[in-house]
Parts: C-alpha cells; sequence; structure tokens
C-alpha cells in the first residue's frame, strides 16, 4: 500500500481490495466497530488478510495498540472474526502458518519499540493524515 496516501484511502482502498470478506454477515454494533478498527490496524501495520497477514495483525494489534490482550479476544468474539479462518485451504495454512510462527517475535520486538501505542479505536484524528506520517509519528516499522 502506498505510504503517501492517507489513512482514510488507505482504508477505503483495503476494504474495496476485501470486497469478498466483508459480505454481509450478522454481527453486533460493538463487533462491527472492532472490525472496522482492525480493518485500520492491517493499514497502519501493513498487513495483508492472508493467514500470516492476519497473524501478524493479531500480534501487531495485542502489543502495539492500546487495545488489552483480553479486549482483543474479546473482540475478535464479539465479530465472529475467528470463524473467517474457515476460508483458507489446507494449502494456504500450511504456506503460511511456519512463517508466521517466525515472524511473531520479530512483531512483538517492533511493537514494543514503538513511540506509543496506536490508539485502536480512537484514530479519527488521523484519517486525513499519510500513512507515512502516521508509522514516522508512532516508530512502526513494517515487517
Amino acid at each position: 500500500m502506498e505510504n503517501n496516501i492517507t489513512l482514510q484511502q488507505g482504508l477505503d482502498l483495503f476494504q474495496k481490495k476485501n470486497k469478498k470478506i466483508f459480505k454481509k454477515q450478522s454481527i453486533s454494533k460493538k463487533g462491527e466497530a472492532f472490525l472496522l478498527n482492525h480493518d485500520i490496524a492491517h493499514v497502519i501495520f501493513g498487513c495483508n488478510t492472508t493467514l500470516y497477514g492476519e497473524g501478524v495483525v493479531k500480534i501487531w494489534t495485542t502489543f502495539g495498540t492500546t487495545l488489552s490482550f483480553w479486549k482483543v479476544v474479546n473482540g475478535y468474539n464479539e465479530a465472529s472474526a475467528f470463524s473467517l479462518f474457515k476460508m483458507y485451504s489446507f494449502t494456504h495454512i500450511m504456506k503460511n502458518i511456519f512463517r508466521f510462527l517466525i515472524v511473531i517475535p520479530k512483531t512483538i520486538f517492533r511493537a514494543k519499540k514503538m513511540s506509543k501505542p496506536w490508539p485502536f479505536s480512537e484514530y479519527q484524528s488521523y484519517l486525513n493524515m499519510p500513512i507515512s506520517e502516521i508509522r514516522k509519528e508512532f516508530n512502526i516499522q513494517n515487517l
């Protein structure tokens, strides 16, 4: 994703690219809000929607945002997000799982080196800011 586009533009591109994932499913308002915040995290941390990208964004969210571990787990439950893993084929899982396991410590290390945690649900003031400036402000170093 382009670093010089705004966070809002990045979110729009991310959601357009992943339209098939965002098909209508019955979830609560809290779940919808969590998924929007989660999508923003995908954009900020530069994670795609492969099994690898989903795993990495969960690590970034847990260690690099204002959300606690249990709120992360509860948010994914509220949004029924764990059920999305059913869309991955066995081959896709095998291609990505070991790669993900190897990158966990690196992601935690980079999250801990951030200058401050990303405000998981309080990102509105950043929507018109270029992603590159946000990453610089928070010292976010993508993988």
